[in-house]
């Protein structure tokens, strides 16, 4: 148990260093650039999420589920690494094909075609970084990923401050210096592990390769899809909004991504430890513990975000403020992800990658769904409640099948709390009311407490009856 606590420390501090510096980028973007301009901006970072959620075709997965059972890492790597370069060059062949239409698509004019030129540039570090960063957290090397996470957003942070200090306070400025700084920390990151990245098709293993699409393919065509799902409600405010909506949004978005510290760090951790726990064959009890402990934790982490809304607002620029009435269902975003990292296990362990197809569809079914009617209606406001809505969706379809498929354990907590939740949520855009929302907001955080008495009661016995001999031997020495 210390062992696995050390290592879960040592990945929060890559997840904890990132996360801070992404919300170091926050107060330095919104105080040199409009809304407007930041709402561009977020379409640069929908084009690059979208790129990052197929590039793969879902080799990265099938490489991490394929990494405890083949025996040679280093050629498996090489394997899984060269379907999607091929892909890639095909892929920036149709970005640069493109450029000029996709360049009015996403930022309204084909003037700024060049940024598609970088962004299609950026892909094949993309790559590099991506199986890399797996390769170390498969190794379970924590600090090492740590610190190479927070170098790359380091550099990104750095680059973004350099040039919005020296050049205009637009949306193209950050686009380079975003793209720029990418690709500064992932040469680093190649650099360090060059003797890895030796890549030879002749030592790759060509029957493995059926193996990897049979698993990886199935994901990829449902991270597409979910991509999509990702991407629907930026697409909606763009269409029946302007970019100052989407810039709000974004602002909004990138708070409630605060609670991505404890997803990434969480799932840095669950990813190895879960393959492990399943291998050993553990009780069901333990999967059980992690997931109610999480679902704890990150519902105390959702209330405090609503609880100290206001302050939090603080660190964006005033023409910002509207935002903090966009942000709570959002927050829906990174706690639905994490916890279904804990209740999918059956869809995981079992190999169904295909119902993450069926789940994805769901999910994007319901975000279209809700933001065709809310979105032109209640504008950015509207497109957060769909997407709240959405993921929440997206947790229940993930738990359905694999508890359908696997033995599972009782998710009846989860359920309760996420509704409070959604209650909560919608309160805190209704009511504007300082005293009375917060008010509200310690009632449902008490109310969460008491649910969670037993979980609570658990852990300490737990803790206790580890401690007691070891207290019981001190008292021995002494006398």
């Amino acid at each position: 148990m210390k062992a696995l606590i050390k290592r879960l420390m040592q990945f929060a501090i890559g997840s904890l260093g990132s996360a801070v510096l992404n919300l170091m980028t926050i107060p330095v973007i919104t105080f040199f650039i409009s809304p407007e301009e930041y709402g561009k901006t977020s379409m640069f970072m929908l084009a690059q999420t979208l790129l990052i959620c197929f590039i793969y075709l879902g080799y990265d997965q099938a490489f991490a589920r394929e990494f405890y059972e083949y025996p040679n890492k280093k050629k498996l790597l090489s394997t899984a690494m060269t379907v999607p370069f091929l892909f890639s060059g095909f892929v920036i062949g149709i970005t640069c094909l493109f450029a000029k239409p996709i360049s009015t698509f996403l930022f309204g004019s084909e003037i700024y075609r060049h940024a598609v030129y970088l962004i299609a540039a950026s892909i094949p570090f993309l790559i590099f970084e991506r199986f890399l960063f797996l390769y170390v957290r498969m190794q379970n090397k924590a600090l090492e990923f740590s610190l190479f996470n927070i170098l790359v957003k380091l550099s990104i942070l750095l680059c973004t401050v350099f040039f919005l200090y020296f050049y205009s306070h637009t949306f193209i400025t950050v686009v380079y210096a975003t793209i720029i700084g990418q690709v500064i920390g992932d040469t680093i990151l190649m650099i360090r592990n060059v003797r890895i990245l030796y890549m030879n098709p002749v030592k790759t293993d060509p029957d493995l390769y059926p193996r990897l699409a049979k698993f990886g393919l199935p994901v990829a065509v449902a991270t597409v899809i979910y991509s999509l799902f990702v991407i629907i409600d930026k697409l909606f405010i763009r269409y029946f909004c302007d970019f100052e909506q989407l810039g709000l949004y974004t602002a909004a978005f990138k708070i409630a991504s605060a609670l991505l510290i404890l997803q990434t760090t969480f799932s840095n951790f669950w990813v190895p430890t879960a393959y492990a726990w399943y291998k050993k064959q553990k009780p069901m009890r333990y999967f059980k513990l992690v997931s109610d402990s999480i679902m704890f934790l990150i519902a105390l982490l959702f209330m405090g975000l609503l609880l100290f809304k206001g302050v939090i607002m603080m660190i964006l620029s005033p023409e910002y403020s509207q935002a903090q009435y966009i942000f709570p269902f959002l927050c829906f975003y990174p706690l639905m992800m994490t916890v279904s990292e804990t209740t999918n296990l059956g869809i995981v362990f079992l190999k169904k990658s295909s119902l993450n197809i069926l789940v994805s569809i769901i999910a994007l079914i319901v975000s279209i769904g809700l933001n065709f009617l809310l979105v032109p209606k209640y504008g950015a406001i509207g497109a957060s409640i769909a997407t709240g809505s959405a993921y929440i969706a997206f947790f229940l379809a993930r738990t359905y099948f694999s508890m359908r498929i696997w033995k599972g354990f009782s998710v009846k907590r989860h359920l309760l709390t996420t509704l409070l939740l959604f209650v909560v949520a919608g309160m805190n855009i209704l009511i504007h009311t300082v005293w009375l929302i917060s008010l509200i907001n310690v009632a449902v955080l008490l109310s969460i407490i008491l649910i969670y008495l037993p979980l609570l009661h658990t852990l300490y016995r737990s803790f206790y009856a580890k401690r007691q001999p070891t207290i019981t031997q001190e008292k021995g020495i002494e006398t």
